[in-house]
């Protein structure tokens, strides 16, 4: 509701204009000064849209409260009043930037026209504020975009200001299974924001994948991220009825490294796979296996697990294997030293032989390294330094090539169908937790960014080289809902799709 002050040493007139703007049906919050000084004090202290003051007036005359008040609020809407028609009133009053002079005794009909005139103003500065600042909101969301991809702030936009901060003090990664974004709408975003006490940044990065970003430390402190990261995943639980998974990085981050923390977050989202019942994982810890699982795994299930993982090529699924293995072991004195040192030998020979061929030499110093080793931890260092080798060759691996390179190709030739990560590794007789780590190590992004930067591109090209209707567009490029793909579209050009063909049709 708008508000009027109302500012004249007549208690009669006050009254009069108030009574007036009520018998004609004009909806305002009113206020009242009896002299120039107390509505200046009144403005200074509270938001008024319109000031209706009287010229003559003791302590603070009407053409010296409109130039305070105009300096407090350039913006504020001033109507002058007076029972003089002098031309000096008038013409200081015009230098002023005052909106509308009328004369008393007020005419009624002069006065609804003014009131009208004045509130139509407010109320189309009002949109335009509204929709200069959602067009804001667009840019700083296609910037975030481009900033959390590595792909820097665009040239035509470095001199906006958008009000990014320098630094964020946290992120948080949220992931789901399958596209739960497109069927959620754009109205998981406003659900997640009102959780959330201080100000956050939402960037939604593909159908499964959003991130909150934290310009601010959680407002209830002493409250860890954490504790908010387990406090959301209950919240979507709860009104939607899924799992949200939630990868933590609370360290200082600027805009620049955005990216690479964001790669973090992708990797510490893959445990996942190995900890069905943990939700909430943070960078700072590393280990996320439950402890039931230990007691559960004998070590025939594990080596089994490691020999799956080494036929798949699949270094992350068998580094946490390992880890698993080291931790049954880890602080137990009732294990006989000679049999822990026995079984991992038997691994580090399956690692160091399960692909190129190991020399006898090389082998027989590495177990010989195990069977001396005083320490778990370094028996540990030593499976892990095989592993790393192993890494490496696989990395370089004409097999590797090939895979990711079958899996674009099939991107490209069905970005219209439904794109699932099992459907993709199925296609390549892969697993899918292999495929999901080496399409990220080697390519630089996740399958669904891959999918998605596919799909966006297609649909560029169709706006511009073709009259098709946005909705025929989006179902043709293997979107659901038409308004998600208009926000994906949004976030990732700048522009809304109807805006681009505006701007782009050949």
């Amino acid at each position: 509701m708008l508000t009027i002050l109302i500012a004249d040493d007549q208690r009669e007139e006050r009254e009069g204009i108030e009574f007036l703007i009520n018998e004609l049906g004009f909806v305002l919050h009113i206020e009242t000064a009896e002299n120039g000084r107390k509505a200046l004090e009144y403005l200074e202290q509270n938001p008024v849209d319109i000031l209706f003051t009287d010229v003559r007036m003791p302590l603070m005359d009407g053409l010296q409260l409109t130039t305070e008040a105009l300096n407090l609020n350039p913006k504020l809407k001033v109507i002058l009043f007076s029972g003089f028609a002098e031309f000096e009133y008038a013409k200081t009053a015009i230098s002023l930037g005052v909106s509308e002079y009328l004369l008393k005794p007020i005419n009624v009909e002069a006065f609804q026209n003014t009131m009208q005139k004045v509130i139509a103003q407010l109320t189309d500065q009002e949109q335009e504020n509204i929709a200069s600042q959602i067009k804001l909101e667009y840019v700083k969301k296609h910037v975030l975009f481009n900033l959390v991809n590595g792909l820097g702030i665009p040239s035509s936009m470095k001199e906006i200001s958008f009000e990014l901060p320098d630094h964020y003090h946290g992120m948080f990664l949220l992931e789901f299974d399958k596209n739960f974004f497109e069927n959620a709408g754009p109205e998981f975003e406003e659900f997640i924001l009102s959780l959330l006490k201080d100000p956050v940044d939402y960037v939604n990065l593909n159908g499964c994948q959003s991130l909150l970003l934290f310009p601010h430390l959680p407002a209830d402190s002493p409250c860890s991220f954490r504790d908010l990261g387990t406090f959301l995943h209950d919240s979507i639980l709860d009104n939607y009825k899924v799992h949200c998974y939630l990868a933590i990085n609370d360290e200082f981050t600027v805009l620049d490294d955005l990216s690479a923390a964001l790669i973090r977050l992708d990797q510490l989202m893959e445990y996942r796979f190995f900890s069905p019942d943990y939700f909430v994982f943070e960078v700072k810890k590393d280990f996320y296996f439950s402890n039931d699982m230990l007691p559960g795994l004998s070590d025939c299930d594990l080596l089994n697990h490691i020999r799956n993982n080494l036929k798949e090529r699949d270094i992350f699924s068998l580094r946490a294997n390992t880890d698993l293995l080291y931790q049954k072991y880890a602080n137990q004195a009732q294990f006989s030293q000679l049999y822990v040192k026995y079984m991992f030998s038997s691994l580090y020979q399956e690692i160091m032989t399960s692909s190129a061929p190991v020399s006898e030499i090389e082998l027989s110093y590495g177990i010989e390294k195990i069977y001396k080793s005083e320490e778990l931890k370094e028996i540990k260092e030593i499976i892990i330094a095989g592993i790393a080798l192993l890494d490496q060759e696989y990395g370089s691996s004409e097999f590797l090539n090939r895979d990711i390179a079958a899996v674009k190709q099939y991107i490209e030739d069905h970005y219209g169908e439904d794109l699932s990560l099992d459907l993709l590794a199925a296609k390549i007789h892969l697993s899918p937790h292999y495929l999901s780590s080496i399409f990220k190590k080697n390519t630089g992004c996740g399958l669904n960014k891959y999918i998605k930067n596919v799909r966006m591109n297609i649909a560029k090209d169709m706006l511009q080289q073709t009259h098709l209707k946005v909705s025929d567009i989006c179902y043709t490029v293997g979107f659901q809902n038409v308004s998600y793909f208009c926000q994906n579209f949004r976030d990732f050009f700048g522009q809304t799709p109807e805006k681009f063909r505006q701007y782009n049709q050949k």
